[in-house]
């Protein structure tokens, strides 16, 4: 057979091999994505060393269906069971170490062993805690270990979520904060909120100047040359402590406040914010992030360098609930009370 002859044979040939192979890979392809389909699990393993020895789980899985099938009811139960605050504070310091109920209470600043035994009886008739002997030390139960921390694990991967979620059942309910004068929700309240905190940080020795500005699109800034909100990592989270601020409708920045109204914290006054923009100056650099109704539009971000320190808030009110703007006399008439009660600090009003 001519060689031109031989060589078409090959090339027809290796033709009919690829049309073969690649309508097995397609065939495979779709027999595995079924396959995958039909069989998506979850799995999960774990080892865990303390100072009283280790233990490691077997790998173990469940399938989606599994995982879903449970009735909705029963794992809003567990859920809710554990989605108490001084419960979790139980399990974690039990996680540690075991404890008796004097170092439990002590250590939880409970009080009294009644209220712990209000939160004890529950999780132990649910088995997630155990007790070897009366009057003895409490400890997680060892096959609640891996639930427990695979269940933590998956809250911290929610940790920022969970703070929106806070801020947005305030803001379904502003009537809890004291913000109301003659009736009306008085957007003035917010501001003079903030000038308190910078009022808070001149008190604490590292603030001497205030400064206030009412701009004409219906916002306002308060700026203050004392130490900045700190912008590092939050231990344990993916969440900056300036954003742990800016967040957190639990703690109170402003808890040395004079009055009611103006202990508002930050946090709410970020939710109550149609635009909240924070500026930071610390470590010689300038930071920046901004908010729309308490969340973040994104990260902190550097945005240039600068040997001062200081923070700058500027909050535009959300005008769904405060029907009017802010009051520059009223606001004037503050600053001028401020100035006379901390003669060594500058504030000013533009």
């Amino acid at each position: 057979m001519p060689f031109k002859e031989e060589l078409n044979l090959i090339k027809q040939q290796l033709e009919i091999l690829i049309k073969k192979a690649d309508s097995i890979d397609a065939v495979s392809l779709i027999q595995e994505s079924e396959e995958e389909s039909m069989s998506t699990s979850i799995s999960y393993s774990g080892t865990i060393t303390t100072d009283k020895g280790g233990r490691k789980w077997k790998p173990a899985s469940k399938t989606l269906g599994e995982v879903l099938a449970p009735d909705s009811g029963g794992l809003a139960n567990i859920l809710s069971s554990l989605g108490h605050k001084q419960r979790i504070e139980m399990i974690k310091s039990l996680l540690q170490e075991p404890k008796n109920s004097a170092e439990l209470v002590k250590e939880l600043g409970m009080g009294t062993t009644g209220q712990l035994y209000h939160h004890m009886k529950p999780l132990m008739h649910a088995g997630i805690i155990e007790q070897k002997e009366r009057g003895g030390s409490y400890s997680i139960s060892a096959d609640k270990i891996l639930p427990i921390l695979l269940q933590l694990a998956g809250a911290a991967e929610m940790f920022e979520s969970s703070r929106y979620l806070a801020l947005e059942a305030l803001r379904e309910e502003p009537e809890k904060l004291d913000m109301k004068t003659e009736g009306d929700f008085d957007a003035d309240i917010l501001l003079l909120s903030l000038i308190h905190h910078s009022v808070q940080e001149h008190k604490a020795g590292h603030a001497s100047r205030i400064n206030i500005y009412l701009h004409s699109d219906g916002s306002a800034t308060v700026s203050d040359d004392g130490r900045g909100i700190p912008v590092s990592l939050l231990e344990g989270t993916s969440l900056s402590r300036l954003q742990d601020v800016l967040t957190n409708v639990e703690k109170n920045y402003l808890e040395d406040s004079c009055s009611a109204k103006e202990s508002i914290p930050i946090a709410a006054i970020n939710a109550f914010s149609e635009k909240l923009t924070a500026l930071i100056k610390k470590d010689q650099q300038i930071y920046r992030q901004e908010y729309q109704y308490g969340k973040a539009l994104g990260q902190v971000a550097a945005i240039g360098e600068t040997g001062e320190t200081g923070t700058s808030l500027s909050i535009l009110p959300d005008k769904k609930v405060f029907k009017t703007g802010f009051n520059r006399e009223r606001v004037e008439k503050e600053i001028m009370r401020l100035q006379g009660l901390y003669p060594g600090l500058s504030l000013s009003v533009q």
